[in-house]
């Protein structure tokens, strides 16, 4: 438990411990339905259950919830590798499996989306999501999604880059890649942020913060 101590180290502003409710966001990234029946598997599904009381977690917390999704009616920008292939599959998903599982939708609240144009695999490159975390004070990001190796890991580099304080939660994440998932979590994502189960960030935020 030492390591977890010293993520949720409230004294230091580089760890998610430092931060309260009121300055932390759970991203959703990228869990279409087509992702999460095709692309993942039972790991996906299993993503999707942790994210899912994640989200009714933070909720409950007052942590500011938002959902990182493709746009489906934007088309690639026009030096993306392989722009005719993520055309089709926007267009494949405006039609069916586009939308997000109802288990991230249950309840409704102040959830907020942002969505990002087909070859962008960043959340950070929603249109406005930057502007909104700056507005609202928002300093540490807790990350699920859909790949492991694709929109999370991109999107936990960008904003570590952008000097957010980043955590993934492992077991919130899944990867179509055979071991591709593990790799990431063990030996990339914690390179540069904090990489924990659902109930270990759980935990470690309520005794930082001293909630519940």
């Amino acid at each position: 438990m030492a390591t977890l101590a010293a993520t949720f180290n409230a004294a230091d502003k580089s760890t998610p411990g430092h931060y309260g409710p009121s300055q932390t966001a759970l991203l959703l990234l990228d869990f279409h339905s087509m992702f999460v029946q095709k692309a993942g598997g039972p790991e996906a599904s299993a993503a999707l259950e942790v994210a899912a009381k994640m989200r009714t977690w933070a909720k409950s917390q007052g942590i500011q919830v938002i959902h990182g999704l493709i746009d489906m009616n934007a088309t690639p920008y026009p030096t993306c590798k392989d722009a005719d292939r993520l055309a089709g599959i926007a267009a494949t998903m405006k039609s069916s499996g586009g939308e997000e599982p109802a288990e991230l939708l249950e309840g409704g609240g102040d959830d907020v989306t942002f969505t990002r144009r087909p070859g962008y695999v960043s959340a950070l490159k929603s249109p406005g999501l930057d502007d909104f975390l700056q507005k609202k004070g928002i300093k540490s990001l807790v990350l699920t999604g859909l790949s492991t190796s694709g929109c999370v890991m991109r999107t936990a580099i960008t904003a570590t880059d952008a000097e957010y304080v980043v955590s993934v939660i492992s077991d919130g994440c899944a990867d179509p890649g055979e071991g591709v998932h593990d790799m990431m979590v063990s030996k990339l994502l914690n390179n540069r942020g904090y990489v924990t189960t659902a109930a270990e960030f759980q935990e470690g935020f309520a005794k930082a913060t001293g909630g519940t």
